[in-house]
């Protein structure tokens, strides 16, 4: 099969499958043992269906009902009435316009806001609290929740492509728990409907349906992280795959940004320590500063010293460190860690981008300079945006 045909054998395939998710099932609180929910209709018309069938009758101007976990069923109560106890609860929309409050009461959680319905399951006196609801009211939430509300509105809609573009790589990722992505940093985090910023729903909305695809026309990954410290990294310097999109770039941009710069202290003994556990040959050289000193003025893969050698990313996650952007600097009994940026480091840089909108730049400006040789495209028309 020769690469033209190979090309548009993918594009066929990608986006006949693609264009048919209009709604995606999120699972809320999943990083909870959630036992007991109270959820209230806030907008719009709702109807609750019980395995499937049944429709249960709440009191007129009830709006509040009650859901527990009892083994693998569910026992639901508005404010008057016990409605019974069942295997599966459906609340669906039956109006445009809507969204409803959750809250936690066992255990007791901060209450969240969303849009469309939820499907609600339980196991082993767990509540699985599913969000089915339309795509782009996801790609808002996310884009508040993981962007915050002021930042600009260019940057807005370069964040929506990549969420969007994200979400739809990982419909697969959570299938065999009963929905399709997670609320939380495992996939994107999700923690309420966008509410906070206009400008979030007009960016998803002016950017609807785009998407980036590599040069094979499959999606990408999507990674994003706060503040690369002037300079991404490649992928395969932090996980094992490559890819030929994520490519370190020098990036002047987030210099001087909330998440620019960092330090923080090790004593020596204690590095010393490390470095022998995890299999350094300690020697009486290592103890000196000349030794110990380690200078990063662009982006390692390792941290070596007397022929031995650790991945920076271990580093950072054994001692819970920023960014694996840091140099070393032995002072008296300490080690002073100067570091950079906020994140994994691949992908876009969230401060970065939000600067380049700042200076006037679009958001296709903003995704082609983080993700190289990737082009924008309509999922559901096919067409791609040729705004290089």
């Amino acid at each position: 099969m020769n690469k033209t045909i190979y090309i548009l054998f993918s594009f066929l395939i990608l986006f006949s499958y693609k264009s048919k998710a209009q709604n995606v099932f999120v699972s809320l609180y999943n990083d909870f043992e959630i036992k007991t929910a109270v959820i209230r209709p806030v907008q719009g018309k709702y109807e609750l269906i019980a395995n499937d069938n049944k429709v249960l009758k709440i009191n007129k101007g009830n709006n509040i009902i009650y859901f527990t976990a009892i083994g693998d069923s569910i026992s639901a109560w508005d404010l008057d009435n016990h409605l019974g106890i069942f295997r599966k609860i459906e609340i669906v929309v039956k109006s445009k316009k809507n969204s409803f409050r959750i809250q936690p009461a066992y255990p007791a959680l901060k209450e969240r806001e969303y849009q469309g319905g939820v499907v609600l399951t339980a196991k082993e006196n767990r509540l699985l609290i599913i969000n089915n609801v339309n795509l782009d009211y996801y790609v808002a939430g996310v884009v508040e929740s993981e962007c915050g509300p002021n930042a600009p509105y260019e940057y807005y809609k370069s964040q929506a492509i990549i969420c969007r573009t994200y979400a739809l790589d990982h419909l697969s990722r959570h299938i065999q728990d009963g929905f399709q992505l997670c609320d939380c940093v495992h996939c994107q985090v999700y923690k309420n409907r966008c509410r906070k910023n206009d400008s979030i729903l007009l960016a998803v909305k002016k950017t609807q349906n785009l998407v980036i695809v590599d040069s094979t026309l499959s999606l990408i990954a999507a990674t994003f992280h706060s503040n690369c410290g002037g300079q991404t990294m490649n992928s395969e310097d932090v996980w094992s795959s490559e890819k030929s999109y994520l490519k370190s770039v020098i990036d002047t941009f987030c210099n001087n940004q909330v998440h620019s710069n960092w330090t923080d202290t090790i004593s020596i003994k204690d590095w010393i320590t490390y470095l022998d556990t995890i299999g350094f040959d300690i020697t009486q050289k290592t103890l000196n500063n000349d030794s110990l000193t380690f200078i990063q003025k662009h982006r390692k893969k390792y941290y070596r010293i007397n022929g031995d050698s650790i991945l920076l990313t271990k580093i950072r996650s054994d001692f819970k460190l920023k960014s694996t952007f840091f140099s070393i600097y032995p002072e008296n009994d300490y080690l002073i860690l100067k570091g950079t940026g906020y994140g994994h480091g691949v992908g876009l840089c969230q401060e970065g981008a939000m600067q380049m909108a700042r200076y006037g730049y679009s958001y296709s400006n903003i995704i082609y300079f983080y993700y190289r040789g990737v082009s924008i495209i309509n999922f559901r028309s096919k067409k791609f945006v040729d705004i290089k």
